[in-house]
């Protein structure tokens, strides 16, 4: 006997570990013995009460010479029923029995860089490995604890509950910026190419260095500049170094409008939207409403890839523009659902080579 065995009828708890065709036909025997269902629980160390469901189960009907009715075990009746239930359990997994598969997709939706379910998928199917389910199908193997992996390990973590809607205002700081109502309907409904939504990422408090990120509302692509200040003439002097580099009449044809928060470093509106290599305005900067998020969600998204690399609390300083570029290339490259698998670099194709010296 098992010296972990419990007393009174009482065994190990053995999960996972269903009756065996041989056990069965060793109950069956002993039933014909009048043994006891505790009797035969300890002689084959399981708990009473799984062996008295398993004789449950397993008894069938049968006449005795004078045709009365009884009911007595049989152990082949029982093996047949247990393996009816098995195989009525559903379609077997569509990952089967392939770990290095399942090994992959741990490690590049738990690791690092967290991709997405469906961003996985995708640089698997890019990388010639094929992947016979859809990022739903990822979603429930995440769900189940089948890949290793828990929503906890996710970029997101498991769903939060939406907050409630803030009542919108306009804002009285930014003098003679253009507030949001008064951006044309189709910049809203993502009709062009050149609307960009802007905002700043910053490190722990005290600290001075924060990054400059610019997302285009149509195609996601990302520009990630370096700020010594989060003030406004760290804002202005970004803008017009990238002016510089890309020339006047090129910035303007790219920059067509910046949607902005209401913070103090966009506070300088006239030189955010006035060029530094002419007298003519070189964008349209507007100003969205306070505590509306939304207003620039691709630009939140967008912040969300960077705390990837740094999450809240991280030093800044040691950061380079070099480093900004690399992960502002990844991100681009990264593949979309909303594009069917597309990035950000395919679907900015009319302007992308202009930026194309800054990424190598």
């Amino acid at each position: 006997m098992n010296q972990d065995t419990q007393t009174h009828c009482n065994s190990v708890a053995r999960k996972g570990k269903h009756i065996t065709f041989s056990e069965r036909q060793q109950i069956e025997r002993w039933l014909r013995e009048k043994k006891s269902i505790s009797q035969i629980a300890k002689l084959l160390d399981r708990h009473r009460v799984t062996i008295y469901r398993e004789v449950k189960r397993g008894s069938v009907s049968q006449l005795k010479h004078d045709l009365t009715v009884y009911r007595a075990y049989r152990a082949q009746f029982a093996q047949d029923r247990s393996d009816e239930q098995k195989s009525a359990h559903g379609p077997a997994l569509k990952i089967g029995s392939n770990h290095q598969l399942a090994s992959q997709l741990s490690e590049l939706i738990g690791g690092k860089l967290k991709h997405s379910p469906y961003a996985a998928r995708q640089i698997l199917i890019r990388n010639g490995i094929h992947c016979p389910f859809c990022s739903r199908t990822i979603y429930n193997y995440i769900d189940q604890g089948i890949i290793g992996i828990s929503p906890r390990d996710m970029v997101q973590g498991p769903r939060k509950k939406r907050k409630k809607s803030v009542h919108k205002r306009l804002s009285h700081n930014h003098t003679g910026a253009i507030s949001i109502e008064n951006r044309p309907e189709d910049v809203k409904q993502r009709k062009d190419l050149g609307h960009f939504e802007m905002d700043c990422v910053v490190g722990p408090r005290g600290s001075h260095v924060a990054f400059l990120v610019l997302t285009e509302r149509v195609s996601r692509f990302e520009i990630i500049l370096r700020l010594e200040r989060k003030n406004s003439e760290q804002v202005v002097r970004a803008l017009n170094r990238l002016e510089r580099r890309l020339g006047a009449q090129t910035f303007s044809s790219i920059f067509r409008s910046i949607t902005t928060d209401n913070g103090c470093e966009f506070a300088d509106s006239a030189a955010i939207s006035s060029s530094c290599l002419s007298n003519k305005a070189r964008t349209v900067h507007y100003v969205a409403h306070p505590y509306c998020a939304s207003e620039r969600g691709s630009n939140e998204n967008a912040n969300r890839f960077i705390r990837r690399f740094f999450p809240k609390g991280t030093d800044l300083s040691g950061v380079s523009q070099k480093t900004l570029n690399a992960i502002a290339l990844w991100m681009n490259r990264y593949p979309r659902a909303i594009f069917n698998g597309k990035s950000a670099w395919h679907m900015a194709q009319p302007f992308r080579h202009y930026f194309t010296p800054l990424f190598s």
